[in-house]
C-alpha cells in the first residue's frame, strides 16, 4: 500500500475519534431530560377546606414544570424544609395537588394579615371603643390578656312596706353607681387596625380594642357598652386564673361610707342639741333621700 495513503487513512481515524470524543463530552454534560425543565413546589397533599392549619401532613413538595411557575409560587430553594413554609392557615378551599400560593396563606396575628385566622375554634372578634384610662395608659396590646370592668349607673327604689330598716339599707348599700367585672381572662387581639405588636415603637393609645371571646362574651359586650363605660384591667404575663368573687359588688356607697357618716355626725348633733327628730333628709340634684336614724 501506497505510504501517502496509509498516513491519510491514519489521520483520518484519529480525527473521527477526536470528533467523538468531543461529541460525547458535550453530550454527557447535559443534563437527563426534564431534570432543567422542572423545580419543586409547595401543593397540597390532599384536599383543603378555607380555615385550615397547615402542617407537614397536609402539604408536600412536588415536581412542577418551570414554565407552569406562576408568580407568588412556593418553590423550594436550598435546603427549605416543608416546616419552614407551612406556616398558617389557608384562606380558601384548595383540592389535592394544587400549588398552594403565598396569597392563599393567611398567617394571623403575626403579620397582621386576616384577625379572622388568628381566632381559636369557637370564638369571635368583638371591637370596643377605649381611651387612654380605660386600656391602661396605652400598655395594653395584642397577645395580652385583660378583665373587662363595667361601670353603670343604677339607682333602687324601695316601694314596699314603710320600713326604715329596709331603706337604710338600700341606701347605704347603693347612691347612684356600680362596677362590675363582666368578663375575665380575654385575650386581645388587635389595638385599631393592628394585630402586630412592635417592641420598638412607642406605646399606642388605640381607640378600638379587638377582643377574643365566645359567643356568650359577644352578647354581654354587645349588652354591656350600652349599659355603661367599660374598662380594661391588664393582666399579669401568665396568670389565667379565673377568679370566683365572693365579695360584694362595689357600689359608689360602699366604696366611700360617706352617707354613713353624715348620718353618724347628725344622731350625735340631734342627741347634742335634744332634738326629737328622727328623720334626715339628703338632697342630690332633683331627687331627695329620706331616712330614719335613731335617737
Amino acid at each position: 500500500m501506497n505510504k501517502n495513503i496509509v498516513i491519510v487513512l491514519a489521520g483520518g481515524f484519529l480525527i473521527a475519534i477526536l470528533v467523538a470524543m468531543i461529541v460525547q463530552a458535550s453530550l454527557g454534560g447535559k443534563p437527563k431530560k426534564g431534570e432543567a425543565d422542572t423545580v419543586q413546589i409547595l401543593v397540597a397533599a390532599k384536599a383543603l377546606s378555607a380555615g385550615t392549619t397547615l402542617d407537614e401532613t397536609n402539604v408536600k413538595w412536588q415536581d412542577w414544570p418551570k414554565t407552569s411557575v406562576f408568580p407568588g409560587t412556593i418553590v423550594k430553594e436550598g435546603g427549605k424544609k416543608l416546616s419552614d413554609v407551612a406556616k398558617g392557615q389557608v384562606g380558601r378551599a384548595i383540592a389535592a395537588g394544587e400549588p398552594v400560593p403565598e396569597s392563599a396563606i393567611l398567617k394571623g396575628g403575626k403579620d397582621g394579615s386576616a384577625v379572622s385566622a388568628s381566632l381559636k375554634e369557637g370564638m369571635r372578634a368583638v371591637a370596643i371603643g377605649v381611651s387612654a384610662n380605660s386600656m391602661v395608659g396605652g400598655f395594653v396590646g395584642p397577645g395580652d390578656y385583660v378583665d373587662v370592668l363595667l361601670t353603670y349607673s343604677k339607682k333602687l327604689k324601695y316601694e314596699g312596706v314603710d320600713d326604715p330598716n329596709i331603706e337604710n339599707m338600700v341606701s347605704a348599700n347603693l347612691g347612684k353607681y356600680v362596677t362590675e367585672t363582666i368578663l375575665q381572662n380575654v385575650r386581645v387581639i388587635a389595638v385599631d387596625q393592628s394585630a402586630k405588636r412592635d417592641a420598638e415603637k412607642p406605646v399606642k393609645l388605640g381607640k378600638t380594642i379587638t377582643l377574643e371571646v365566645d359567643m356568650r362574651g359577644a352578647e354581654t359586650l354587645a349588652v354591656a357598652d350600652k349599659m355603661g363605660d367599660l374598662s380594661l384591667s391588664l393582666r399579669r404575663l401568665g396568670d389565667d386564673k379565673i377568679y370566683v368573687k365572693n365579695y360584694p359588688i362595689t357600689t359608689d356607697e360602699r366604696l366611700t361610707h360617706i352617707t354613713g357618716e353624715i348620718y353618724g355626725q347628725v344622731i350625735e348633733m340631734q342627741k347634742k342639741s335634744g332634738q326629737n327628730a328622727n328623720t334626715v333628709r339628703v338632697y342630690n340634684g332633683f331627687n331627695v333621700q329620706q331616712d330614719a336614724v335613731g335617737q
